[in-house]
């Protein structure tokens, strides 16, 4: 099987599924909040496309073929754009899903941006933070927007878009496969390395 930017190098058939059973759940999901709004059908079709592509991506982006994918050697072509959204900046850059979903469910002009730029801080925090602590940067990223989020006025529907936006991008996504393990917190590698989780 190709590599894919969605499932990532060799993705297991229980990891496939996994990865499209959270699609379709966020795209159920999304459909029924609307039905309930009284959504248009196309903020139905944009919220469902939206859904599906972070609900999908919390799961497919916490798998080890995607970490394989992601976190190792370019595993497509080396052309600038693969090396760009093979860098977990770049894979953040292009998920400008909060500012249309903004545009498109008449959010307050700074809302869209407003989340899209806590992913792209949390994802940097996340690269540059020291491997052992990766995991736990990515955590409090989430974290500090999950509780805050509540009194951001969001579009009616969407409030669930920035906590699965974070998941997706800075815990799923840039925190790299078992961080910390094998090395100890001053950086030096153990002899558990591979064993520790």
């Amino acid at each position: 099987m190709k590599p894919s930017w969605f499932l990532g190098v060799d993705p297991t058939r229980g990891e496939r599924a996994l990865a499209h059973l959270a699609g379709a759940f966020g795209v159920a999901a999304s459909v029924a909040i609307g039905l309930d709004a009284g959504w248009a059908w196309w903020r139905l079709l944009v919220a469902a496309v939206i859904a599906y592509d972070l609900a999908g991506g919390v799961v497919a982006n916490g798998l080890d073929s995607a970490k394989r994918f992601y976190h190792g050697p370019l595993p497509v072509r080396p052309t600038r754009v693969n090396r760009f959204l093979h860098g977990e900046i770049g894979f953040a850059a292009v998920h400008v899903q909060p500012i249309v979903a903004g545009l498109a469910f008449g959010a307050a002009w700074w809302w869209g941006p407003l989340w899209y730029a806590w992913a792209l801080a949390g994802v940097a925090l996340v690269a540059r933070a020291p491997r052992h602590l990766a995991r736990p940067v990515a955590l409090l990223a989430v974290l500090t927007g999950a509780m805050l989020a509540p009194s951001i006025p969001a579009p009616d529907g969407l409030a669930w878009l920035p906590v699965v936006l974070l998941l997706k991008l800075v815990v799923a996504h840039a925190v790299p496969e078992r961080p910390g393990a094998g090395h100890d917190p001053r950086g030096n590698r153990s002899r558990a390395a591979g064993t520790a989780g």
